[in-house]
C-alpha cells in the first residue's frame, strides 16, 4: 500500500512525463549545438510514474581504448530547482577480466571451424591439427560478456568541459536552476529508503533526482 509520500511522488512524475516540452525542447537545442554528438532522452518512462525525480539525458562523447561508453550525463530535477552534469565512463573491468580468465583455464573439448558459410564443430584436437594448415578458419577463443565497471566524475577532465558547460547553460537558461554541489548531492539522509538504495545508504542524489547509478 502506497504511503501519501509515494503518491505525491508518482503524480509528481507522471506530471513530469506529461508536461515534458521543454525538457524535449532543451535536447532539441542541444542536438544542434553538438550535432556531431548523440543525445538520448531516458526520460520516457516518467509518465508511467514508476521511478526517477529528475529528467534525464545523454551526451556521447568518443570512446578511447578500453572504454565501451562515454557520455555527459544531465539530469533536471522536478522535485527541487536543482540539476546535476557529469562523466560517465563504461570502461573494461581489468580485475573482473583476470578472475574470468582463470574460470577458462581448462582446455576447450571443440572449436568451432567454419568453411564458407557453414559452421562446424569438431574435437579440440582436430582444431590444432587444422589450425596449423589453415588458421583463418577456425574461431578465436572468445570473452563474450567481458566484466566491465562504471566510472562516474563529477570532476570533468578538459575535453568533457566544453560539452559540460554548454548543457549547463541551455539548463539554466532553460529552468533557472542550479547545478547541486557533489558535497552536498552526497549527504546521506539516514531515515530514507529508495527502489535501489536501503535506509542509511540513500543520499540527496538517490531521493531528489535518481538511485540508478
Amino acid at each position: 500500500m502506497q504511503t501519501e509520500e509515494e503518491r505525491r511522488l508518482v503524480d509528481a512524475r507522471r506530471r513530469a512525463g506529461a508536461d515534458c516540452e521543454r525538457w524535449l525542447g532543451m535536447l532539441r537545442r542541444l542536438r544542434e549545438q553538438f550535432p556531431e554528438n548523440q543525445v538520448d532522452n531516458f526520460s520516457v518512462h516518467l509518465a508511467m510514474g514508476s521511478h526517477d525525480g529528475c529528467y534525464s539525458g545523454s551526451l556521447y562523447l568518443p570512446k578511447a581504448t578500453g572504454e565501451h561508453r562515454h557520455a555527459i550525463e544531465l539530469r533536471v530535477s522536478f522535485l527541487v530547482p536543482y540539476y546535476i552534469v557529469y562523466s560517465s565512463r563504461l570502461v573494461d573491468d581489468l580485475e573482473g577480466i583476470e578472475s574470468k580468465k582463470s574460470l577458462h583455464v581448462t582446455p576447450p573439448r571443440a572449436v568451432t571451424i567454419f568453411v564458407h558459410d557453414t559452421a562446424y564443430i569438431l574435437p579440440a584436437w582436430v582444431g590444432k591439427l587444422i589450425k596449423l594448415v589453415k588458421p583463418e578458419l577456425v574461431e578465436p577463443p572468445s570473452m563474450e560478456d567481458k566484466p566491465t565497471r562504471q566510472v562516474i566524475s563529477f570532476e570533468l577532465s578538459p575535453d568533457e568541459q566544453p560539452y559540460a558547460a554548454g548543457i549547463a547553460q541551455e539548463i539554466e537558461a532553460t529552468w533557472g536552476y542550479e547545478r547541486m554541489p557533489p558535497e552536498v548531492g552526497n549527504v546521506v539522509v539516514p531515515d530514507v529508503a529508495t527502489n535501489l538504495r536501503r535506509l542509511g545508504e540513500a543520499r540527496l542524489y538517490d531521493c531528489l533526482f535518481s538511485d540508478a547509478w
